[in-house]
């Protein structure tokens, strides 16, 4: 040290060097960084199903209906009413594959229907909502290559079978547009 100032040595030199290199990268890393929260992932699709407006069902039967994410696939979704399912009844999505035309898939499916209760559902390739089983309701519909149907296990306590036969017809009709 001479003159109160250090003298610079190559190991010096090259700390410094290094300290720089790191400082640089480091204003590179975070010159990028954003600020404020990271970014939320979207949630995961829900199972192809589990089709039903929940909005619109809710205001047209009364009843707010959640579909049971850990049952729920991509060809069944169970929909539960508030209390569950048992034995306030519920609501199954099912989506399967067409075998024939839409007019003849419809037409064997009615065969469950109660006698006189078909009401057709506007829908290109067709489709319908009935009475079943003394009164539970049933709805189909044939768009493309599938088949969705719908149908209640009971009537749930809070709604009414007319309620329901016209939720199914709005779903039904929204699927269809889709």
């Amino acid at each position: 040290m001479r003159n109160g100032r250090r003298r610079v040595t190559g190991s010096t030199t090259l700390l410094l060097t290094g300290l720089s290199a790191v400082a640089a990268l480091l204003a590179a890393c975070t010159a990028g960084e954003r600020v404020g929260p990271a970014p939320q992932a979207q949630p995961p699709p829900p199972p192809a199903a589990c089709l039903l407006d929940g909005t619109e069902l809710t205001a047209t039967t009364g009843l707010t209906w959640t579909p049971d994410q850990n049952t729920a696939t991509d060809t069944r979704c169970v929909y539960d009413p508030p209390g569950g399912s048992t034995p306030a009844g519920f609501l199954a999505v099912d989506v399967g594959s067409t075998t024939d035309d839409a007019a003849s898939q419809l037409d064997t499916i009615a065969e469950l229907c109660d006698s006189g209760s078909r009401a057709e559902v506007d829908a290109a390739d067709g489709g319908f909502v009935c009475r079943f089983d003394g009164g539970n309701v049933y709805a189909v519909l044939v768009r493309g290559g599938q088949v969705v149907t719908v149908s209640t296990s009971a009537l749930p306590t809070g709604t009414t079978y007319a309620k329901l036969a016209v939720a199914m017809t709005q779903q039904l009709s929204a699927i269809a547009a889709r």
